[in-house]
């Protein structure tokens, strides 16, 4: 998972925008933080909504790459030209 990724996903999972610095950051936490399960680590970043700054901690978990099921899966159909 790259720094760009985390920031998408922080914003779309916890309403938290984060800088570069904070991003790399959470890159190297999880790395850190991958073999302990349960294992949290604090994060600064601004309310999506307000823009105030905040702290919060975040779970490792929420950022495994699970492997896709049946229910994640997309399917793309595309139409032929005529």
């Amino acid at each position: 998972m790259d720094a760009g990724e985390v920031r998408t996903r922080m914003l779309a999972q916890f309403g938290l925008r984060i800088e570069p610095a904070m991003s790399e950051y959470v890159v190297r936490q999880i790395g850190n933080t991958a073999s302990s399960s349960g294992a949290s680590f604090p994060v600064m970043g601004g309310d999506a909504r307000t823009g105030v700054p905040v702290r919060r901690f975040i779970p490792a978990a929420a950022f495994e790459v699970a492997s896709p099921t049946s229910s994640q899966l997309v399917v793309v159909t595309t139409r032929a030209r005529t």
